[in-house]
């Protein structure tokens, strides 16, 4: 089905592209001057891009692959090949070689057609025959795999009338296997191929070492009973071209993603509609956009057209010179059954598992008056994998993609991508290294504690009566839950009782900075999300203190109201089973998720409170 997919792929977008021709930078141009069939000049020109100076000039030239062996590709190709010049790097023997065989390919393309069909065979190989080379000076710079194109009078060789017709003749000779049979992706009797006959440029495919082949059986152990190439593997040439072209397009086309530091490039497509995916919005969230998907895909408003819609998801690395598909999958685009697997519902519920009450959920101005924004309720999974790496508290960020030291998972990126598009759990792994992270760095954000409400809602064994809260359930009785909101008003008491005293303030807002050192959080947060219980039996005492101190500078009303919250939080515990002794993993998501929402939530106003109180 990938083949299928890609060759599909590949005729859709191949845009007038002709048969086993493919995208090469040249950074040399060899322009010779023709009158009547005799060539009288030859430059060497140095063609430049604007937007890429150091890469050359792009063209789409016959191209077919190739290893070890000598195998020219036509009127474009390295210097060793086109003009016969070697380096340090290089024999001159096989140099020599390399020449002969662009020579000969030049003289049986000539052989091939008339003068009065096509002069430029011809003036080519009258080219390699005449005197012009010796008036071409070789650059210093030159190397022998620079890409040299041949232009004739200003026109480019490969362009001409029978220069694709030719190639692909010549290919057919050289990679068809001359057997016809079944192909495998299009279904037709047709001339099957020996080896697929393109490659993508290593720049595309993350690991990769050399330009990569999806498809190669160059090893007898390679093969089903011990068969060399694509015995049985049925592909015809066209469709082996095909794939290679979709591969590419798919590969640099818009709908791609990779990072530094991550060793899977991912790509996505819709087949068979024009409809269009969600996934912009799945890399760019925005409230709007994200409730209107939510209310059209409850009023179930699905076209036809997007019912017949295939959603295409790969994954690829590369091993030295062979493309690795990590993962494919091909779903419907919707359903009119929302019990059945489609895209749509998936994205969804990616939307709704991941949902969380951000820190801030208004804009807080500040003293000089700048602004601090509102969190994200919904984040974009790149924000999440980016969480799962080091918090650099210098520049409160996070450590980048593919920097040292970022303590993150190789494939961050990959599975969290999975678990968006494909509905699947968090990895254990990935939860694991989540609480470490937290655990080492101190610091819950929104995007962290999004991740770990995922977690919760995805985690295979949850009860299905259980809720995750989206924001702060004061009615939840879970200990690691209510544990962690403990934690986060003893923070917010300690805070209080170390910050100047002021008239007319919310105790809910962010306190000014504590004038203490290192702070009830910083001391036993890392301790707290393993073991609870001595941390808040060591609290309880340390808040007695604490309280005596804002009843003394600030007034009772604000003591006995920070004292009420406490004591309603160690009551709810009782009425449980206690302060939990020492989490496991999801006890310490549930004590992260528990701690992030009382500390994004705003509680009431001191007097109102106290009087209600």
């Amino acid at each position: 089905m990938l083949l299928e997919r890609l060759a599909s792929y590949a005729a859709e977008h191949r845009d007038g592209v002709p048969a086993f021709h493919r995208e090469r930078s040249f950074r040399w141009k060899l322009d010779l001057t023709a009158a009547e069939g005799i060539v009288t000049d030859a430059t060497l020109q140095e063609p430049r891009d604007e937007q890429n100076p150091k890469r050359g000039v792009t063209h789409t030239v016959p191209v077919s692959t190739r290893a070890v062996d000598i195998s020219p590709n036509l009127a474009a190709d390295d210097v060793q090949y086109v003009l016969g010049w070697g380096d340090e790097t290089t024999k001159s023997t096989r140099v020599a070689s390399c020449h002969d065989a662009f020579v000969e390919l030049i003289r049986d393309w000539a052989a091939a057609v008339s003068a009065e069909e096509d002069p430029v065979p011809h003036i080519l190989a009258e080219a390699f025959r005449s005197t012009a080379w010796s008036k071409l000076t070789r650059p210093e710079e030159m190397k022998a795999k620079d890409g040299v194109v041949i232009a004739i009078n200003g026109r480019y060789a490969y362009a001409s009338s029978t220069a694709s017709g030719f190639w692909q003749t010549r290919v057919e000779l050289k990679k068809g296997s001359g057997r016809s049979g079944v192909c495998m992706v299009c279904k037709r009797v047709a001339l099957l191929a020996n080896t697929i006959p393109g490659k993508v440029a290593a720049s595309l495919v993350p690991g990769a070492g050399n330009d990569v082949a999806l498809v190669s059986i160059n090893e007898r152990v390679f093969g089903y009973d011990l068969a060399e190439q694509l015995t049985h593997a049925p592909v015809c040439l066209v469709c082996a071209d095909d794939v290679m072209v979709g591969l590419t397009g798919v590969l640099s086309s818009d709908h791609s993603l990779t990072s530094s530091g991550q060793d899977t490039r991912l790509v996505w497509w819709v087949a068979d509609t024009e409809e269009s995916d969600h996934m912009d919005l799945v890399f760019d969230p925005e409230p709007a956009e994200v409730d209107a998907l939510f209310q059209s895909i409850h009023r179930a408003e699905e076209r036809r057209s997007r019912l017949e819609g295939k959603f295409c998801w790969l994954a690829v690395g590369a091993n030295v010179s062979r493309v690795m598909v990590r993962e494919w999958v091909d779903i419907a685009l919707t359903s009119k059954d929302h019990n059945v697997v489609n895209h749509d519902t998936n994205v969804l519920a990616w939307f709704s598992d991941h949902k969380n009450t951000p820190r801030r959920t208004q804009p807080v101005e500040l003293r000089d008056g700048g602004e601090i924004p509102a969190g994200k309720w919904c984040h974009s999974p790149t924000a999440l994998a980016a969480c799962l790496g080091r918090w650099d508290s210098g520049t409160s960020r996070y450590r980048p993609f593919g920097a040292k030291n970022a303590d993150r998972p190789d494939q961050a990126l990959h599975q969290l991508l999975r678990v968006a598009v494909l509905n699947e759990p968090v990895p254990v792994a990935m939860r694991a290294h989540l609480m470490h992270r937290i655990r080492n760095d101190g610091h819950v954000d929104d995007r962290r504690a999004s991740l770990v409400r995922l977690a919760l809602n995805r985690c295979p064994n949850r009860p299905k009566e259980a809720e995750t809260p989206m924001s702060l359930d004061e009615t939840c009785t879970n200990p690691a839950y209510v544990a962690g909101r403990l934690f986060a008003v003893m923070e917010d008491v300690q805070r209080s009782a170390h910050r100047r005293a002021t008239s007319g303030e919310d105790p809910g807002d962010e306190a000014p900075r504590s004038e203490v050192n290192s702070t009830f959080g910083d001391r036993f947060f890392r301790r707290a999300v393993d073991t609870p219980r001595p941390v808040l039996v060591q609290g309880r005492q340390d808040a007695g203190a604490w309280l005596t101190k804002i009843r003394r500078r600030d007034n009772s009303q604000l003591a006995n109201w920070h004292k009420n919250r406490l004591d309603s939080l160690y009551a709810l515990l009782e009425q449980s089973t206690g302060i939990p002794l020492r989490n496991n993993l999801r006890q310490k998501e549930q004590f992260v998720l528990g701690y992030h929402h009382q500390r994004a939530h705003r509680p009431a106003k001191t007097g109102t409170a106290a009087a209600q109180a």
